[in-house]
């Protein structure tokens, strides 16, 4: 079936950490097993990575849409570098 995504931009402080919330991503199919929904990041983001909050200091490389929804996955900004954004894919 079609899958529909939904992104917000993540706003946070130079240093910090922000949790990844169905807030800012959310997708949904219509079958209502977000378990089964899975990201893969096929291009990490520069100036931080994306980890499992249970897990610090190790990125990942996918996460699952019920992983979102129990706010179990977080960027991390992790450069000193005076930045306004960071993407990733």
């Amino acid at each position: 079936g079609d899958i529909a995504v939904f992104t917000k931009p993540l706003r946070m402080l130079k240093g910090k950490q922000a949790y990844i919330t169905t807030d800012v991503l959310l997708a949904l199919d219509g079958t209502d097993k977000p378990e089964e929904l899975l990201y893969v990041i096929t291009s990490p983001p520069q100036y931080g990575q994306i980890e499992y909050v249970s897990y610090p200091g190790t990125p990942i490389t996918s996460f699952s849409q019920m992983d979102v929804a129990r706010q179990i996955v977080c960027y991390i900004h992790n450069t000193k570098a005076a930045i306004s954004e960071d993407t990733f894919r």
